[in-house]
Protein backbone atom coordinates (compact mmCIF):
# COMPACT_ATOMS: atom_id res chain seq x y z
CA UNK A 1 0.00 0.00 0.00
CA UNK A 2 3.12 2.29 0.77
CA UNK A 3 4.18 1.70 -2.67
CA UNK A 4 1.31 2.32 -4.31
CA UNK A 5 0.89 5.60 -2.05
CA UNK A 6 4.77 7.01 -3.28
CA UNK A 7 4.09 6.18 -6.86
CA UNK A 8 1.13 8.31 -6.65
CA UNK A 9 2.96 11.03 -5.09
CA UNK A 10 5.86 10.89 -7.36
CA UNK A 11 3.30 11.16 -10.78
CA UNK A 12 1.57 13.52 -9.19
CA UNK A 13 4.17 16.12 -8.26
CA UNK A 14 5.66 15.28 -11.96
CA UNK A 15 2.41 16.51 -13.28
CA UNK A 16 2.31 19.42 -11.41
CA UNK A 17 5.69 20.62 -12.69
CA UNK A 18 5.01 19.92 -15.97
CA UNK A 19 1.91 22.55 -15.70
CA UNK A 20 4.04 24.93 -14.20
CA UNK A 21 6.57 24.45 -16.65
CA UNK A 22 3.73 24.72 -19.47
CA UNK A 23 2.14 27.89 -17.66
CA UNK A 24 5.23 29.57 -17.39
CA UNK A 25 6.26 29.25 -21.21
CA UNK A 26 3.05 30.41 -22.28
CA UNK A 27 2.96 33.45 -19.67
CA UNK A 28 6.26 34.52 -21.27
CA UNK A 29 5.67 33.95 -24.95
CA UNK A 30 1.83 35.63 -24.72
CA UNK A 31 3.86 38.87 -22.51
CA UNK A 32 5.78 38.77 -25.48
CA UNK A 33 3.11 38.25 -28.09
CA UNK A 34 1.45 41.36 -26.69
CA UNK A 35 2.09 44.62 -25.77
CA UNK A 36 0.30 44.94 -22.91
CA UNK A 37 2.02 44.02 -19.08
CA UNK A 38 -0.94 42.00 -18.25
CA UNK A 39 -2.26 40.06 -21.37
CA UNK A 40 -5.95 38.91 -21.32
CA UNK A 41 -5.76 35.19 -22.32
CA UNK A 42 -8.68 33.59 -23.22
CA UNK A 43 -7.59 29.20 -23.07
CA UNK A 44 -9.55 27.06 -25.82
CA UNK A 45 -10.67 23.77 -24.32
CA UNK A 46 -8.54 21.30 -22.57
CA UNK A 47 -5.99 23.45 -21.44
CA UNK A 48 -7.74 24.94 -18.75
CA UNK A 49 -5.84 23.20 -16.05
CA UNK A 50 -3.06 26.65 -16.86
CA UNK A 51 -5.75 28.66 -14.75
CA UNK A 52 -3.86 27.16 -11.78
CA UNK A 53 -0.62 29.02 -12.42
CA UNK A 54 -1.88 32.58 -14.62
CA UNK A 55 1.46 34.37 -13.85
CA UNK A 56 0.96 37.88 -15.40
CA UNK A 57 -1.73 36.62 -17.40
CA UNK A 58 -5.51 37.24 -17.25
CA UNK A 59 -7.58 34.14 -18.01
CA UNK A 60 -10.73 35.13 -19.21
CA UNK A 61 -13.83 32.84 -20.31
CA UNK A 62 -15.41 34.97 -23.28
CA UNK A 63 -13.41 35.16 -25.83
CA UNK A 64 -14.36 38.68 -26.79
CA UNK A 65 -12.73 40.45 -24.16
CA UNK A 66 -9.14 38.50 -24.93
CA UNK A 67 -6.03 40.00 -26.75
CA UNK A 68 -4.98 36.26 -27.55
CA UNK A 69 -6.32 33.08 -27.92
CA UNK A 70 -4.55 29.91 -26.75
CA UNK A 71 -5.83 26.66 -28.95
CA UNK A 72 -5.96 23.16 -27.69
CA UNK A 73 -7.15 22.34 -31.28
CA UNK A 74 -8.15 24.61 -34.47
CA UNK A 75 -11.55 23.05 -34.40
CA UNK A 76 -14.80 24.72 -33.11
CA UNK A 77 -13.05 28.22 -32.62
CA UNK A 78 -15.44 30.19 -31.69
CA UNK A 79 -16.76 32.71 -33.83
CA UNK A 80 -16.08 35.82 -30.85
CA UNK A 81 -12.38 34.93 -31.35
CA UNK A 82 -12.43 36.01 -34.83
CA UNK A 83 -9.90 38.65 -35.38
CA UNK A 84 -8.20 37.83 -32.43
CA UNK A 85 -4.11 36.66 -32.17
CA UNK A 86 -4.32 32.49 -32.17
CA UNK A 87 -1.64 30.70 -30.76
CA UNK A 88 -1.27 26.78 -30.67
CA UNK A 89 -0.18 24.07 -28.35
CA UNK A 90 0.58 21.61 -31.46
CA UNK A 91 2.66 21.72 -34.20
CA UNK A 92 -0.59 20.61 -36.65
CA UNK A 93 -1.90 24.04 -35.21
CA UNK A 94 0.84 25.91 -37.38
CA UNK A 95 -1.22 24.25 -40.90
CA UNK A 96 -3.89 26.87 -40.10
CA UNK A 97 -2.42 30.30 -41.48
CA UNK A 98 -4.25 32.21 -38.58
CA UNK A 99 -2.32 31.05 -36.02
CA UNK A 100 1.16 32.81 -35.76
CA UNK A 101 3.04 30.11 -33.54
CA UNK A 102 2.85 27.40 -31.28
CA UNK A 103 4.56 25.90 -28.60
CA UNK A 104 4.49 22.16 -28.53
CA UNK A 105 6.36 19.21 -27.34
CA UNK A 106 8.40 17.26 -29.64
CA UNK A 107 10.47 14.24 -28.59
CA UNK A 108 10.04 15.38 -24.86
CA UNK A 109 11.28 18.56 -25.34
CA UNK A 110 9.69 22.06 -25.27
CA UNK A 111 9.77 23.82 -28.62
CA UNK A 112 8.49 26.85 -29.62
CA UNK A 113 7.81 28.23 -33.63
CA UNK A 114 6.60 31.31 -35.07
CA UNK A 115 5.98 32.45 -38.35
CA UNK A 116 7.66 35.69 -39.25
CA UNK A 117 4.65 36.56 -42.05
CA UNK A 118 2.08 35.93 -39.59
CA UNK A 119 3.95 38.58 -37.14
CA UNK A 120 4.08 41.15 -39.67
CA UNK A 121 0.85 40.48 -40.86
CA UNK A 122 -0.61 41.21 -36.95
CA UNK A 123 1.78 43.83 -36.16
CA UNK A 124 3.49 42.07 -33.46
CA UNK A 125 7.47 42.70 -33.02
CA UNK A 126 9.36 40.14 -30.58
CA UNK A 127 12.50 40.93 -28.74
CA UNK A 128 16.06 39.54 -30.06
CA UNK A 129 15.41 36.79 -27.49
CA UNK A 130 13.03 34.71 -30.06
CA UNK A 131 14.71 35.69 -33.25
CA UNK A 132 15.82 31.87 -32.66
CA UNK A 133 12.15 30.47 -32.89
CA UNK A 134 11.51 32.43 -35.55
CA UNK A 135 11.25 30.62 -39.33
CA UNK A 136 10.27 32.79 -42.83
Amino acid sequence: MKIILLIFLFLSTIYSSDIKLKASIFNKLTCAVSSKEKPIVYLHTEIKSLKAYPGDLIIVEDCTKADIVILSSTKDIPATCEGKILFGTRYSHLKDKRVIGAFFWQKGRPNILFYKDRLDENNIKLDSSFDKYIEN
